[in-house]
């Protein structure tokens, strides 16, 4: 990935300013480079660094540059508040990165204090949001009850009568519980610890006749729980639904077997020309995989330019602000637009299954993507309907 990421993956709890010059515009990055969601940090940082590179290379923005600087919060409310706080007082314009919930619901309340936007990549707890915020805004993950409310049409497409959901003890995992139970209600429900690496109990305690298996409400299991469900005897769904997930580590965890109905949901549109195309310049000028979540970095920081752009102003206030008028065509299956409060809305979200080939973007891949299911424009949640 990016050296960048890589260096601040290094500094776990430490600064690491990548650029170095305070007369250049500031993104903080609160990065889980380390911890239970490590994963990401990477693959996001990749991403936000290629597009800030892209905007620096075009002249940048009120005729300054972009930096990101990044802190491993490893994924600990404490550190990610220290981070949020100290990077606000020194000048950063906004903040990205958040992937745990349990982040999520902490630097939020931070960011409306500091009044500074703060951009979540993968942290879905509904309560993150209320109609009280002014700066928070969700980018690659609609809250929980969205993410499983997009299956149902999944459901009904394919016929499927018999669900198996397991959840995590955590934010994210106890919303997605409540939305199950309300969008699937005779499913086969189990909860599990958020560190849990061992899914061999709750998936032989599971109906043999199971059509579909729900891992959406436990993101950091979702490895283990796939490679658990090939070696039961009892269990053949014909599809495995993951959260947001990177592909390559996936791949990397699970190797073939991947290609045995493992899906993940997500909101950029992978099979685009314009997301090919861009996947296409990355690997030219990286020699590395352009996935989802590499994708998501880099509409991030197309979402601050444009409202620094529309502004014409970095001034955190004035770009949180901008948020509400804005709709911006990106790489997302529909143009990213915010209600009032910071949600999205009108989103679509696209389920993608593996296939054992290198696509035409990364051909020195080992797998390629299929598209599995899409959904319909979706309305915003209302975080009062689940207060």
């Amino acid at each position: 990935m990016a050296a960048g990421g890589t260096t601040a993956g290094v500094l776990a709890g430490c600064s690491a300013l990548i650029g170095g010059d305070s007369d250049n515009i500031t993104i903080a990055g609160l990065q889980p480079y380390s911890g239970p969601f490590a994963l990401y940090g990477e693959a996001h940082t990749a991403g936000v660094e290629f597009a800030i590179d892209e905007i620096n290379d075009d002249g940048g923005l009120l005729e300054r540059d972009l930096e990101h600087d990044a802190v491993d919060t490893e994924s600990n409310p404490s550190e990610a508040n220290t981070a949020l706080t100290g990077l606000a007082d020194e000048g950063a314009v906004a903040a990205v990165g958040p992937v745990s919930s349990d982040v999520g619901v902490a630097v939020s309340q931070t960011a409306e204090s500091e009044e500074i936007p703060l951009f979540l990549h993968a942290a879905g707890d509904v309560e993150i949001l209320s109609h009280d915020s002014n700066y928070t805004f969700r980018t690659g993950l609609p809250p929980a009850p969205a993410f499983i409310q997009g299956q149902e049409g999944l459901v009904e497409e394919r016929g499927f009568e018999n669900i198996g959901a397991i959840t995590a003890d955590y934010a994210w995992g106890i919303a997605a519980e409540q939305a199950l139970e309300e969008s699937f209600p005779d499913a086969e429900m189990a909860q599990a610890p958020q560190g849990e690496s061992d899914f061999f109990p709750y998936l032989t305690d599971m109906s043999d006749d199971i059509d579909l298996l729900i891992g959406s409400g436990h993101p950091p299991g979702l490895n283990d729980m796939f490679s658990d469900l090939m070696d039961t005897d009892n269990l053949d769904p014909e599809l495995f639904t993951a959260a947001v997930s990177p592909p390559e580590s996936n791949y990397g965890a699970l190797g073939e077997d991947v290609a045995n109905g493992f899906t993940f949901g997500h909101l950029p549109d992978v099979y685009s020309d314009e997301y090919q195309e861009l996947a296409e310049e990355f690997y030219d000028e990286t020699d590395e995989y352009f996935g989802p979540t590499q994708a998501l970095g880099y509409v991030v920081v197309q979402l601050i330019a444009e409202a620094i752009e529309q502004e014409e102003s970095d001034d955190p206030t004035d770009i949180a602000n901008a948020m509400s008028d804005l709709e911006v065509d990106t790489i997302f299956a529909e143009p990213i637009q915010y209600t009032d409060w910071g949600e999205l809305d009108q989103f679509s979200l696209i389920w993608s299954g593996f296939e054992l080939e290198a696509p035409d973007y990364y051909p020195d891949g080992d797998f390629d993507l299929h598209e599995e299911f899409r959904t319909e424009p979706m309305d915003a949640v209302d975080p009062d309907d689940y207060s």
